[in-house]
């Protein structure tokens, strides 16, 4: 009996010292609940202008313990299923608006625990969905099957999935969400090392003047995202071939807050964006236009902007 007791109250040491690292971790994010540059807009480049409520906690300091450790479950459920970051944002924001991140054993009709799920409509058992891994992974698997999903606005994506009669409230938590996936994940977009900025500056500054030519990866003419694949090769950065797949390659990077070496695209189609170029700073970029242009120095601010990304350095 003795040892029962003794290990009862180690479990609940062990218990209580998670709890207290999440707490540090989350509270180590700053007075402004995170400490880098997170991405706070939507991979489109907008930000939903729907506010939080005098009453609606804004930063992660105000998560009490349960919060904090469910909302570090569905991120490192999201890490252990190889998704990214914004996944996880997706989803801490879906679980505060439905459940306030609490694992509730009941609701409407038979909506239960993080996400509201519900036996009826095929999430699993009620045993199953008060199961916060069970029931965050049931979010994601369902996340991922929408298409394109990592370009939606936040209210889309999550809509698509919870399918909520009130698909406008999850925007008021993208900000509270974003805090808490940073300073859990680390998923912070770093800015590339000096060096490999330079470097691909300096590649893409040498083919100046040289034609465009679609298909073309040099070295003597470049079609658009053949200019930017060969620049980060030349940093020693791997990057996909064509633009739209370059767009979902990299961290999206917010609207003020692109630098020197970061992609920008235009020009959105069915399959992701048209066009890519390299930022140099000042508002400008060097991109290989189209036939009738060489490569050139050109500004990036066009009404056909769709956003920017930073390549991840490897």
């Amino acid at each position: 009996m003795k040892y029962a007791a003794a290990g009862a109250a180690l479990l609940l040491l062990l218990v209580a010292a998670i709890i207290a690292a999440v707490a540090s971790l989350l509270d180590s994010a700053g007075p402004s609940g995170s400490a880098c540059v997170a991405t706070m807009a939507s991979t489109t480049g907008e930000v939903d202008p729907v506010a939080a409520p005098a009453n609606q906690p804004t930063k992660i300091a105000t998560l009490d313990d349960e919060q904090r450790v469910n909302a570090v479950l569905i991120v490192s459920t999201a890490q252990q299923l190889g998704l990214p970051a914004r996944a996880a944002v997706i989803a801490v924001a879906a679980a505060l608006q439905e459940s306030e991140l609490r694992n509730l054993p009941h609701g409407h009709l038979d909506s239960l625990g993080l996400f509201q799920q519900r036996p009826s409509q095929g999430w699993g058992t009620r045993e199953q969905i008060l199961d916060p891994s069970h029931a965050a992974r049931q979010f994601y698997d369902r996340l991922v099957k929408v298409p394109r999903w990592e370009q939606l606005p936040l209210t889309r994506a999550a809509q698509a999935v919870q399918r909520s009669a009130y698909p406008d409230a999850y925007a008021r938590w993208e900000p509270l969400a974003q805090q808490a996936v940073d300073a859990v994940s680390g998923a912070c977009v770093l800015p590339i090392a000096g060096e490999k900025v330079a470097a691909v500056l300096a590649y893409a500054h040498a083919q100046l003047g040289k034609p465009y030519l679609w298909g073309a990866e040099g070295p003597f003419a470049f079609d658009c995202s053949g200019l930017t694949m060969r620049a980060y090769q030349a940093a020693g950065i791997t990057i996909p071939r064509v633009a739209a797949d370059q767009w979902r390659h990299g961290q999206p990077i917010p609207p003020g807050h692109e630098q020197p070496g970061d992609l920008a695209f235009f020009h959105m189609q069915p399959d992701g964006p048209g066009h890519v170029g390299i930022v140099i700073g000042n508002g400008q970029m060097i991109h290989a236009p189209n036939r009738h242009e060489t490569v050139k120095i050109a500004s990036y601010r066009r009404a056909d902007l769709i956003g920017f990304t930073r390549p991840a350095s490897r």
